[in-house]
């Protein structure tokens, strides 16, 4: 690359100096005498430099002799290719780095296995055997509210089971059954613990504290967005970066 663009160069300053018919026959003799000795140093096998360069070889054979081309046009020429190139380089070390942190972010959440964590839990799934047997601790927050319960709702933003809660803190255990007993379609659920609030225009539906899920990791997977889901015993699966607290299994199931 640096003996191409010297000799392209050195042509494109001849111009100034040599009559129009001496300077297009000595500019590209140089430059053809150059080609084939201009792949040297660490970018010889680069494809988009060499490219690069039979565009301006193109661009200075087919220019008029009597009007060239002013070298300065070259000199931006080339600055815009280097700047593409210096990005298109950022762009690899980037990647580069993002591999590097998702090994060690692997290596971080594969420690978790056989550890029981507690995260929010915001969805619940019921899988196509419809086997399901699910934990959510509640945690009631507005104790104002009446008749408080969990709400699962899918995807057409109906509500198709709820789960009475009694006390102020405790589990719940879904079993993959609408409000009517039956056995829910495969799916994703969104689960909410809600209460009710009279007013003068009727009942309404208001949040009522927190949902969390407890359980057992047995495997961490990512997802294509970049994502760690820690996959729990019972099935479920929790974002990795949504996790509360991580204790000793052994230690929760002396408790």
């Amino acid at each position: 690359m640096t003996t191409s663009v010297s000799s392209l160069t050195q042509a494109l300053n001849s111009t100034g100096t040599s009559s129009p018919s001496t300077t297009g026959s000595n500019s590209l003799q140089s430059l053809s005498a150059t080609a084939a000795t201009s792949q040297v140093g660490a970018q010889a096998g680069n494809t988009q430099e060499n490219q690069f360069l039979q565009l301006l070889m193109t661009e200075l054979k087919n220019q008029d002799p009597t009007q060239p081309t002013d070298p300065t046009e070259f000199v931006a020429q080339l600055a815009q290719f280097s700047t593409v190139e210096q990005l298109t380089q950022s762009n690899a070390t980037l990647t580069s780095m993002s591999q590097s942190l998702s090994g060690m972010a692997l290596g971080q959440y594969s420690s978790l296995i056989n550890q029981t964590v507690t995260a929010p839990s915001s969805t619940v799934s019921v899988p196509a055997s419809g086997s399901v047997s699910e934990n959510m601790n509640f945690t009631i927050t507005n104790a104002a509210l009446t008749n408080p319960n969990i709400t699962l709702t899918n995807a057409s933003g109906t509500v198709v089971a709820s789960l009475p809660v009694s006390g102020a803190s405790g589990t719940v255990t879904f079993n993959g059954t609408d409000a009517n007993g039956n056995t829910l379609p495969a799916g994703n659920y969104t689960v909410a613990l809600v209460g009710a609030t009279s007013g003068t225009s009727g009942a309404t539906t208001n949040t009522a504290g927190t949902l969390t899920t407890t359980g057992v990791v047995t495997a961490v997977t990512q997802a294509s967005g970049g994502a760690w889901t820690l996959q729990l015993q019972d099935g479920q699966g929790v974002s990795a970066s949504t996790v509360t607290s991580v204790q000793p299994t052994a230690a929760t199931s002396q408790s």
